[in-house]
């Protein structure tokens, strides 16, 4: 594709494959830093619509997902460009409140939602980071929110679009905190923040979690950085604190529980939705 290209343009791409094949995709889109998706799947295996930003290094990056997808047996098409403000106006025609558990909603800043007195409205812009509250990884977390006590600091690590650490914040929990180590997910974050009435969460720049001790994280990553991860996730733990983590592929359930116990977490509770996997730990 010629020509000079420029920050507002995005390259329309599209992911088929079988069936068995979405818990590993959502997985590599997820760890190459694709924020979000359109899933237009049928009967007969996924579609997924995504968007790639023509920003440096993109044709590497669309080479990078090609290969991957290519190894795991599924099928990568382009189709044209589109201008940033078409982006966004086709990502709003999917993206509605949604509620999640019993008393979460999460609704989009540009839709108006009437709540009743039990539920708490996040609103969310979700921008270019990972984090609508459509993907299960990011539901059944939501849903261990809403069922753990309301007591004690909160770190939201690999806060994404800060859905987790809003929510947090909605349902009561107090001193919060918002890390992520991607400079737009960080701006994103601080943005959502901001139009949920919630800058009382500090939003920072962080690989590592900060020595805490911390009476809940939630850790919505991948399966391999939370198994890497599980000694400094258990160290930034109060003793009897909570560890919510997610984005685990249903295979690597007990790789990553027996990590997290190996460091010194109890597993109090497992969910499970169409091979996504969310863990409920405590610090012994």
């Amino acid at each position: 594709m010629g020509g000079t290209l420029t920050s507002v343009d995005w390259l329309e791409v599209r992911l088929r494959g079988s069936g068995e094949l979405v818990a590993y995709v959502d997985v590599l889109l997820q760890s190459q830093g694709f924020p979000g998706w359109v899933d237009e799947s049928g009967r007969q295996g996924f579609d997924y619509l995504l968007y790639l930003p023509q920003e440096s290094g993109w044709q590497e990056r669309l080479a990078v997902l090609q290969r991957s997808c290519v190894e795991l047996g599924a099928e990568v098409t382009t189709h044209g460009q589109v201008r940033d403000e078409d982006w966004a106006e086709n990502w709003k025609r999917f993206y509605h409140p949604l509620q999640v558990g019993r008393r979460l909603v999460v609704c989009p800043s540009w839709e108006e939602f009437e709540a009743t007195p039990d539920q708490r409205v996040v609103i969310l812009d979700p921008g270019s980071a990972f984090g609508t509250g459509y993907h299960w990884s990011t539901r059944l977390c939501l849903e261990f929110l809403e069922e753990v006590d309301s007591c004690g600091p909160v770190l939201d690590l690999g806060t994404g679009s800060g859905i987790l650490a809003i929510a947090a914040h909605k349902l009561g929990f107090g001193s919060i905190v918002a890390l992520d180590n991607d400079p737009v997910a960080v701006k994103v974050a601080a943005e959502n923040v901001h139009i949920n009435g919630a800058d009382s969460i500090l939003v920072g720049l962080a690989d590592q979690p900060p020595a805490g001790p911390f009476a809940l994280v939630t850790a919505n990553l991948i399966a391999s950085i939370l198994i890497e991860m599980a000694l400094p996730l258990t160290a930034c733990l109060a003793r009897g604190g909570k560890l919510i983590c997610g984005g685990i592929i249903r295979e690597r359930r007990d790789e990553v529980a027996e990590a997290l116990q190996a460091a010194g977490l109890e597993l109090l509770s497992v969910k499970e939705r169409e091979d996504w996997v969310s863990l409920l730990l405590a610090r012994k």
